[in-house]
């Protein structure tokens, strides 16, 4: 009775290469106060709107922050734009910033709290300057519910009797 074969058979193993792949990485240094000026100057326009869905009312909206060209008011030097641009889209930092101004926007625009925000960052060249899109969703309470963790009065321990003995 002939045996299945059941993968590939054994092969002979070759040497390892003495020096692998390489691969170069670059290093940027940026100063918060620095990201803090640029963002602060910054165009922002918002649109979005609240929507109602099968688990509860959700905002859905994008914000664009223009960080403006010095020609422009701004404090980025056009000759250094792609690098800032590179540098926006991968600092944490300024991506945090840019973040915060979407998810106030997000809160002023859907008029009642906002819980977790999902947030989509892409960075392009503008003609007057770098623009950072961000698009937003989060989901939205009531004005009485509230969003967050569990207060002490929430608690089934919290709900004890005011009664005196």
């Amino acid at each position: 009775m002939a045996r299945k074969e059941r993968g590939p058979g054994p092969v002979k193993t070759r040497s390892l290469a003495l020096l692998g792949a390489s691969k170069k990485i670059e290093l940027w240094q940026s100063a918060d106060y620095r990201l803090r000026e640029l963002f602060e100057t910054a165009d922002v326009m918002s649109e979005g709107r609240t929507r109602a869905e099968p688990d509860g009312a959700t905002y859905y909206g994008s914000t664009s922050v223009l960080l403006p060209f010095v020609s422009h008011g701004g404090f980025v030097p056009k000759e250094r734009a792609a690098d800032i641009a590179r540098l926006v889209a991968s600092d944490p930092h300024a991506r945090l910033r840019a973040i915060r101004i979407a998810c106030l926007e997000a809160q002023v625009r859907s008029a009642a709290p906002i819980g977790r925000v999902r947030a989509e960052l892409f960075v392009r060249a503008d003609p007057r300057g770098i623009r950072v899109d961000v698009e937003v969703e989060a989901r939205v309470f009531k004005s009485s519910e509230r969003p967050g963790p569990l207060r002490k009065t929430d608690t089934p321990s919290a709900k004890r009797s005011t009664k005196v003995s």
